[in-house]
């Protein structure tokens, strides 16, 4: 893998301190010729974009949850239970970014 691949493809990750999904985004479709940068860019991608489709699903479920059984105190202890989910899978996802990121560019 080139030099640039390699930034390109760090960057996709990293980009997590500063442009998360667009930047993968971009790369992802700006290098139709480099298939492993694509691919980098689309695992990177994913891990983004995975946190804040958990948050809405999380959201839509606590939001079910109140509609049927109208008790705020359940549906909070819930929302609790699932904030702290969420956080934890973030921070894991956020980590493993920066992992991955400085993994490829030290390769």
């Amino acid at each position: 893998m080139t030099t640039e691949n390699k930034i390109l493809s760090s960057l996709s990750y990293l980009s997590i301190l500063f442009l998360p999904v667009l930047f993968p985004l971009i790369v992802w479709i700006l290098t139709s010729d480099r298939p492993q940068t694509r691919h980098y860019a689309a695992n990177a991608l994913i891990v983004h974009l995975f946190p804040a489709l958990l948050l809405f699903v999380i959201l839509i479920i606590a939001g079910i949850t109140g509609f049927f059984t109208h008790d705020a105190s359940s549906v909070g202890w819930m929302m609790v239970f699932l904030a702290g989910l969420f956080a934890i899978v973030g921070i894991g996802f956020f980590i493993y970014s920066i992992y991955k990121g400085i993994k490829i560019l030290v390769d």
